[in-house]
């Protein structure tokens, strides 16, 4: 049942986040049902869901006469924009060789506030060179200033310090990637994903994949995808393996998101249009 319950608030939200929130930004229940059919939700699991969803904050509701309509909220949008962002956009920039550091202390008894800034440093892309020191290639020290001093606004104990260094060698920072991240299992997560998705990438590229098919299709394809950018620091292409499975699986995730929107477009608004 809590599987069921996780699937049904993550269809939701893809929904939300791919559709309904570019075509009017709002859907009454019904609508949503017949999106959600699809992936094998019923009507009353999609009632449950959108209601506790609203509970917690992520979609407010209206009466338009006798019919309920649900939106996101500023917190629902936020949370679908840096996700978005996040799978969608890479940074390809050049680099320059160098790291940036993030250094911090916390008091013994905030172990809850550590923990907290460990995952907000790796979702940055920040990989642990030691228990107390994170690096990244890439610079952000406007986000980890901003990061910091919302930790520390309740929490005077934390201190945090950046700094910036350099090697001297590429074959000390791959070194120190490797040190700093899993690659190797990464990059075959990424090897065994385009594995699994290959037949349905011919099948789309075919044009095989059609109506409610193309809907769901496209909204499991960003399901399966996106715990990558989540998990890949998005290195430069020097310290990273080769070959790096990564690029390909980026590739091939792009090509097919976008021949099936169309076909799914299509679909989710003569359901709209109902």
């Amino acid at each position: 049942m809590a599987d069921a319950v996780r699937n049904t608030r993550s269809v939701v939200f893809d929904l939300f986040g791919d559709f309904i929130r570019y075509e009017g930004g709002a859907i009454g229940l019904s609508q949503l049902c017949q999106l959600l059919a699809p992936f094998g939700v019923q009507p009353d699991a999609a009632r449950a869901t959108m209601t506790r969803l609203r509970t917690e904050g992520w979609f407010g509701s209206e009466r338009s006469g006798r019919t309920v309509m649900y939106s996101l909220t500023p917190k629902g949008l936020s949370m679908l924009d840096e996700g978005r962002e996040r799978i969608f956009n890479r940074d390809d920039a050049a680099w320059d060789g160098t790291w940036h550091l993030v250094t911090y202390q916390v008091p013994e008894d905030r172990r809850g506030v550590r923990d907290v800034l460990r995952n907000r440093l790796a979702f940055l892309g920040y990989g642990a060179l030691a228990p107390a020191t994170w690096v990244s290639p890439r610079d952000h020290a406007g986000r980890v200033t901003a990061l910091a001093n919302e930790l520390t606004a309740d929490e005077p104990g934390l201190h945090l310090t950046q700094l910036t260094a350099r090697t001297g060698s590429r074959e000390s920072d791959r070194e120190m990637a490797h040190r700093c991240w899993q690659l190797a299992e990464l990059n075959g997560q990424y090897r065994d994903w385009l594995a699994d998705w290959r037949p349905t990438f011919r099948r789309v590229h075919s044009g095989a994949s059609r109506g409610s098919d193309a809907l769901a299709t496209r909204v499991n394809l960003v399901r399966s995808y996106r715990r990558f950018p989540f998990a890949d620091p998005g290195l430069p292409a020097e310290l990273l393996p080769h070959p790096w499975h990564g690029d390909t699986a980026w590739s091939e995730f792009i090509a097919a998101y976008r021949a099936l929107g169309a076909e799914s477009g299509a679909w989710f608004r003569t359901v709209l249009d109902e």
